[in-house]
């Protein structure tokens, strides 16, 4: 027998892939034959390479199996079954079949389970169409290497996320269940390198306060043309739409979170504030009525103002709304100053339950931005995204844009928006860690993008008057009395009788021990 130069099992162990020293530029499969002792083998045309070679061994293991190709779908199964391989469609199918039965058990989330199956069957199975790929031990080393090619426009993070869910599918289903060789999967190489830059992670740039300023008066605009329209359905969505907005923009909570946020995950506080021009109102009035009002307080108009019966306290809601990560399962409290909208739109849902004969109000297990005409159930994510796209279309000529990105401002440039404000307001970077869900290191990478001008009068201070301080090292070692300086003044000094004498005493005496001494003026 010629000696071998390469040589590779492939279909988990049933046969190899080799080239002879002799000749190693041509690739053959062979196969044991218990029974007579010896290989069964044929030359693979058209292979190049060792991973050529191993995509064109299962053809040759079929026809070794039997027959060039089956007579029914039925003998076709018994065959793939045997050389321990499937189609890629129905091996996607199964997949996604057992990703539901986890959804349904609440294993995994609806927004998880969207992913894997636009990836897999709008993304992943067009792709191996178009490299000639219909079985799952087809797929080789080289099965991926034009992937991003395929995917040319979409975004890096996007690549990232699709090759994330496809590796997923590979190990822990084909893998699993041996319909692919393992040291595909174990290739580190299977993918084309992605480096991701800072420029990359912005995808969803904060929207300046001039730019909200816009897009919230042409969304209150397109709330009030709605009032005119017949479908009264019309007016409640953009007003939905509205308040979902406000929410997101001052809470940072997550799209996901707030499209499943009940109304008992919101509690309103009245905290009040002091008006000044309130307060020297009802200072007016009762000095009029003869009684002497003395207003000794500085006012802080940011400030809360418990006491409802405050001279000038006017009323002050706040929210305190409870939100579920999807990601982590983790439950967390977000304080806001906008409980005014909570109260808004509770009594805008309440008004049109009453005018369109709902027979109800709104109770606690209600969606707070749920449809209310269809059983309260929750909207769709694309709802949101296409009413967004309506709005920033429509401002897209009177936006500034972010300073340091292209990208145009989505629905979670809300979030970005809240992080970036806290961010120079001076927030504690753990507090909004923590209220934003996120890992501060998490936090600083994908959503601080601070515009250092906003904070450039602190930073370019100077201490114009200040004086310098000094200090005067202490040698613990030496008996040598440190120099007095204008900031540490000699407060003791050597004397032969007693071993110090304090001389900073205004009334001239020390006490030490048990004796009183004077000292020297």
């Amino acid at each position: 027998m010629p000696s071998v130069f390469i040589k590779e099992k492939v279909l988990d162990g049933r046969g190899e892939v080799v080239a002879y020293k002799h000749q190693p530029s041509i690739f053959v499969y062979r196969e044991w034959v218990k029974e007579r002792r010896v290989y069964r083998s044929k030359r693979l045309e058209g292979a190049t390479n060792i991973n050529d070679a191993k995509a064109l061994a299962i053809q040759v293991a079929f026809q070794f199996a039997g027959k060039e190709k089956a007579d029914s779908k039925k003998e076709q199964i018994a065959i793939d079954k045997k050389l321990r391989t499937q189609p890629i469609e129905k091996a996607v199918s199964e997949y996604l079949e057992y990703q539901h039965k986890r959804l349904e058990a609440d294993i995994i989330k609806i927004g998880t389970y969207e992913q894997k199956y636009l990836t897999l069957t709008k993304t992943l199975l067009p792709y191996l169409v178009a490299e000639g790929i219909s079985k799952t031990r087809q797929i080789n080393e080289t099965t991926f290497q034009n992937y991003l090619i395929y995917r040319k426009g979409m975004k890096k993070l996007t690549w990232l996320k699709e090759i994330v869910i496809i590796k997923e599918f590979l190990s822990s289903w084909l893998l699993k269940y041996r319909l692919i060789e393992p040291e595909v999967v174990a290739d580190k190489k299977l993918f084309p390198t992605i480096k991701v830059r800072q420029v990359d992670l912005m995808a969803n740039p904060a929207i300046n306060a001039d730019d909200w300023a816009v897009i919230n008066k042409e969304t209150r605009l397109w709330v009030k043309q709605g009032a005119s329209n017949s479908n009264h359905r019309v007016h409640l969505w953009r007003t939905l739409f509205w308040h979902y907005t406000l929410v997101a923009k001052n809470t940072g909570a997550r799209g996901e979170e707030l499209r499943k946020l009940k109304w008992k995950d919101v509690e309103i506080r009245d905290v009040g504030r002091i008006s000044a021009s309130k307060k020297r109102e009802e200072i007016e009035e009762l000095e009029a009525e003869g009684i002497e009002v003395i207003d000794d307080v500085d006012d802080d108009n940011s400030a809360w103002a418990n006491n409802p019966d405050e001279l000038g306290r006017e009323e002050r809601l706040i929210a305190y709304v409870n939100v579920t990560s999807g990601k982590t399962g983790q439950s967390r409290e977000i304080p806001t100053s906008i409980g005014y909208a909570f109260v808004r739109w509770r009594d805008y849902l309440n008004q049109y339950y009453e005018q369109h004969k709902f027979n109800k109000q709104v109770s606690g297990n209600d969606l707070v931005f749920g449809n209310v005409n269809n059983n309260g159930r929750a909207y769709v994510k694309s709802n949101f995204n296409q009413s967004w796209a309506l709005i920033r279309t429509a401002v897209t000529s009177r936006l500034k844009g972010h300073k340091f990105s292209k990208e145009n401002y989505t629905l979670y440039s809300l979030r970005s928006s809240f992080v970036e404000s806290k961010l120079l307001d001076g927030c504690d970077l753990f507090l909004l860690s923590r209220i934003c869900g996120h890992d501060p290191k998490v936090l600083l990478k994908y959503y601080e993008r601070l515009d250092i001008r906003e904070r450039a009068e602190e930073l370019t201070s100077l201490p114009f008057g200040a004086k310098r301080k000094q200090d005067v090292k202490v040698d613990l070692y030496s008996n040598q009395q440190p120099d007095p300086t204008k900031e540490t003044p000699k407060l003791w000094r050597n004397d032969e009788t007693y071993t110090y004498k304090r001389t900073s005493r205004k009334d001239g005496s020390a006490v030490r021990g048990s004796k009183e001494v004077h000292t020297e003026e």
